[in-house]
């Protein structure tokens, strides 16, 4: 007999709760056992999935129910069974210990649970890669040379994928399973005490005013509300909601409005504190303090940011295009007065984070921080009903986090068992010829195609577990492999075909998705021009002395000036074909962090500026279409 909707909605968000509580408590105390930790987090999340994602839309309610109801209850079976086998799994000796019937069928089946939750979270794409891995374990020896592997028996795949902490259970999903989850229930309750909207409106108060202001304040809280949240699409529909048609009444057309929220939602993921999930697995990739893969991420994440600014305000400036009304926003120290404790929080992570804190421990003290100072304003104090939907909104925000993660730990686990990485990196230095320019390229190549229509996390650790390596042994730091992979992974979120977050701001807006997409690539060039220069030079990471890293700020950032206006065509009105070519040379040798590339750049720009200061005259609102 089927529960009611009332009760099964009962049931779904105490099992969140739960779970929430389970992460809080090992965030106050410490975390459990690995594999504990990780079966508890991962298989009740199995669960949720299945209980809270319908398995076909197309399907009547009643009868979807009869499929995910039984696959929920046995996710929570198997997760019973890890919990009472713990100590016996953990002991046992990989490969040689014996295995019992159920660790066999358990094992069997929780593959399958995973490649199904991956397919209802983010659709065919990762699951379809993840059970072609499987398969060619099992069956790699009947491939052609040179991909001809020894095929692995059935039991030590079950083994590997089920009973160690090296794929399912692995670093990902251990990275998932402690300070991810709990930065996701600390944006939730940011959230329900009103802090999401209180981005909104200081940027409002910043930049609302200037020329364009509309796609300005898109870009500000899009990358204040995307340092928290940490995932493209959820921070589209988190402030693209209010920003797109906030832009489309005051003059942008739909697919550049879409492409703003898309191409600015993307960088929450590269922006610290937080970042997102995949930055948290990186850390655990490279062995290093989560604070190191911040610091090298800042110089990037503001280039970024900064060249979406320049793209919305010459827009701006060439249709005409004004700023919101005086009277539509608040004062700035009005906003502040009203949620200026909502930053208390976000020092008290970046001080634990500087001190060497775990970000699992800095994550749980900023989410005591929020509720505690959050009780001081009327406005954002929250009660018992608040704080569980806080609870339950994390577990459901987890969700495809963990299960993408555990899928990707089956591409890991082959990895692991065949060796398939060897000969990858054999293959993409036989193709590039050990050249390192196409080597680089090959390698993007590869990360946008594995991008497609996956979210980053699970992209990138596939990227870092193929294309890491090849680049590490050709001489480039981990770091700046590990970057590079990663920026290449983030590049499918905006560029068709598959391109969630164009996808998600064209639907808000009204536009077309592939157009939307090409915007959004034109308005965030940086990530595409960044991740070659840092290899290259690890200075614009951040890696280096000090007065290679001003110069390297000073002028790169002076680059994307040169290449905004390059790209755009505009400055004090339109720019020919040869000096836009002109600009694009500049940028590109400002950018470049070498002294005299950084000198023959900065005498072209100076140049060029000088040209057009000179022959600039005063102009009306140019007719130009809206994108």
């Amino acid at each position: 007999m089927m529960l009611d909707a009332r009760a099964a909605r009962w049931m779904i968000g105490a099992l969140a709760v739960a779970l929430s509580i389970f992460h809080l408590w090992a965030g106050a105390f410490g975390a459990f056992e690995s594999m504990l930790q990780r079966t508890v987090h991962l298989m009740t999340l199995l669960a949720l999935c299945f209980l809270t994602v319908p398995c076909s839309p197309r399907l009547p309610a009643r009868v979807a129910e009869r499929i995910d109801l039984p696959l929920g209850l046995l996710a929570l079976a198997i997760d019973a069974y890890l919990i009472v086998e713990h100590d016996r799994i953990v002991r046992r000796e990989w490969y040689y210990g014996p295995m019992t019937t159920l660790d066999v069928l358990f094992g069997a089946l929780t593959i399958v649970l995973v490649l199904e939750a991956a397919r209802r979270t983010t659709g065919w794409p990762l699951p379809t890669i993840a059970g072609a891995f499987v398969l060619y374990a099992l069956l790699g020896n009947h491939f052609p040379s040179p991909l001809t592997i020894r095929a692995t028996d059935p039991l030590t795949l079950i083994d590997h994928m089920f009973l160690t902490p090296q794929a399912i259970f692995g670093t990902p999903t251990g990275a998932s399973a402690t300070f991810v989850y709990l930065f996701i229930v600390f944006g939730a309750f940011l959230q329900v005490t009103g802090g999401g909207r209180f981005f909104i409106d200081v940027a409002m108060a910043m930049v609302g005013r200037f020329t364009g202001g509309a796609a300005k304040v898109a870009v500000i809280s899009s990358s204040l509300f995307g340092t928290i949240s940490g995932h493209s699409v959820a921070n589209v529909y988190g402030t693209g909601t209010f920003t797109i048609p906030l832009m489309k009444r005051f003059g942008y057309g739909a697919n550049f409005a879409g492409a703003v929220e898309a191409a600015a939602s993307t960088g929450g993921q590269i922006m610290p504190p937080v970042m997102g999930a995949a930055a948290f697995i990186m850390a655990e990739f490279l062995g290093v303090a989560y604070l190191s893969v911040m610091v090298a991420a800042i110089l990037p994440a503001c280039l970024f940011y900064l060249s979406v600014y320049l793209g919305v305000h010459n827009e701006a400036v060439k249709r005409g295009l004004r700023g919101v009304p005086a009277e539509e926003i608040d004062p700035l120290a009005a906003v502040l007065r009203r949620g200026a404790h909502f930053a208390v929080p976000l020092l008290v992570m970046l001080v634990l984070l500087f001190r060497g804190y775990t970000p699992f421990r800095a994550a749980f003290a900023a989410i005591v921080t929020l509720v505690a100072v959050a009780l001081l304003r009327r406005a954002t104090r929250i009660g018992p009903r608040q704080a569980w939907e806080a609870l339950e909104a994390g577990a459901r925000g987890s969700i495809m986090i963990a299960t993408t993660v555990g899928c990707a730990g089956l591409i890991v686990g082959v990895l692991d068992l065949t060796g398939l990485g060897i000969n990858f990196i054999s293959a993409i230095l036989g193709l590039s010829g050990g050249l390192y320019l196409p080597t680089l390229v090959l390698i993007l190549l590869a990360c946008f195609v594995l991008g497609m229509g996956m979210p980053t996390a699970p992209a990138y650790i596939i990227a870092a577990l193929i294309g890491a390596p090849t680049l590490i042994q050709m001489g480039t730091i981990p770091m700046a492999a590990h970057m590079f992979v990663f920026y290449g992974a983030l590049l499918s979120s905006i560029t068709p075909p598959v391109a969630l977050a164009a996808y998600a701001g064209a639907a808000i807006a009204g536009g077309d998705p592939f157009r939307t997409g090409l915007i959004a690539v034109r308005l965030g060039f940086v990530k595409l021009l960044v991740p070659f220069l840092f290899v290259y030079n690890p200075v614009l990471l951040w890696i280096g002395g000090w007065h290679e890293i001003v110069q390297a700020t000073v002028t790169a950032t002076v680059g994307v000036f040169a290449l905004s206006y390059g790209f755009d065509g505009w400055l004090w009105g339109p720019v020919g074909p040869l000096l836009r070519a002109a600009f694009l040379v500049a940028g590109l040798a400002l950018m470049v962090p070498e002294l005299y590339t950084d000198l023959a750049g900065a005498a072209l720009f100076v140049a060029i500026f000088a040209l057009r200061l000179r022959h600039r005259r005063p102009l009306a609102a140019a007719p130009v279409p809206a994108e």
